[in-house]
């Protein structure tokens, strides 16, 4: 009993609407600001974007701990050998990979100094724009799985 009612939780029945698209905002709004920052230290050499791209970074990876149990809510609940259940796999793969691309990312900063990064080299750059992208390409999967439990909640096809 109470396993269904954390999965209806997570899945958002007692707010009428899927948590999941709520909680993917702040980790990829933080990753999109973070290639925002990155490109202004790129066009500035300003040091104060390194280390807000690196913070913007760190932060998207410690929020995705909140839109993952969302997520694996969601996944879980859709019917087994289905294209949606395919597509869900896909774009879920795909974050998982996007994930680890950015913990490497930070890695790969934190490395070079013993503190907060004062540069972005290229490739630190060039990794940046691939995991954006990388992200738009799971964005895509999910919208043509429509993974999301709209059709659960009776006001969904109003």
């Amino acid at each position: 009993m109470a396993k269904g009612m954390i999965r209806e939780f997570l899945q958002g029945h007692r707010i009428k609407h899927p948590l999941h698209p709520f909680m993917v905002h702040l980790p990829v709004g933080l990753w999109i600001g973070s290639l925002v920052f990155d490109i202004a230290y790129i066009s500035t050499s300003t040091v104060g974007f390194a280390i807000a791209a690196y913070y913007s970074m760190m932060l998207g990876l410690v929020s995705i701990l909140l839109a993952v149990p969302t997520g694996i809510a969601e996944y879980v609940s859709i019917q087994v050998n289905t294209r949606q259940r395919r597509l869900a796999t896909a774009h879920m793969t795909l974050n998982i990979f996007v994930s680890l691309m950015y913990l490497l990312n930070v890695l790969s900063r934190r490395a070079m100094e013993s503190g907060p990064p004062s540069m972005v080299t290229g490739g630190q750059f060039v990794l940046s724009v691939v995991c954006i992208m990388l992200l738009g390409i799971s964005r895509l999967h999910r919208r043509l799985a429509d993974l999301s439990i709209w059709h659960r909640f009776p006001w969904a096809g109003a």
